[in-house]
């Protein structure tokens, strides 16, 4: 009761409704020691990258780059071709040499602008008119493919 004879009632939430199925963005409790050891391997990582840390066009080559900008301008039939221009400028200048992990999943810019998750959440999991699941390669997901 607060000082007026009232009922105080203190509230906290947290919301456990996870949209995704990353199982390196949310801890569990498990029994397990090795489920322990991975994430917290893969909290070091993230946080201390060292030589692993390698550039992005060393993941994500140019030959990719240039093969998924020709399936767009493929797709896109000519609309938005200014906007390839500029996309493939900004992966000349700003994405390409970048460090994966230190300068590129840890930009709070990017962060902000949800220029890596939101792409994955709108298209790791995708459910058919079927009601069945699509899953995009990843590992991540329950993709059952070869990646």
């Amino acid at each position: 009761f607060d000082a007026k004879g009232g009922a105080r009632l203190r509230v906290l939430s947290w919301n456990v409704a996870a949209v995704n199925n990353n199982p390196f963005e949310y801890w569990i409790t498990h029994p397990s020691p090795l489920y322990k050891q991975l994430m917290q391997s893969v909290e070091d990582f993230i946080v201390r990258p060292g030589d692993e840390d390698v550039r992005v066009d060393q993941v994500f080559t140019d030959a990719m780059f240039r093969q998924l900008l020709e399936k767009m301008r493929t797709h896109m039939k000519g609309i938005g071709a200014s906007d390839l221009e500029t996309v493939s400028r900004m992966w000349e200048s700003e994405y390409r040499g970048r460090r994966v992990v230190s300068e590129f999943l840890r930009d709070g810019v990017i962060g902000k602008k949800r220029l890596a998750s939101m792409p994955d959440r709108v298209s790791n999991t995708i459910q058919l008119s079927s009601g069945e699941l699509a899953f995009r390669p990843t590992v991540i997901n329950c993709y059952k493919g070869e990646i």
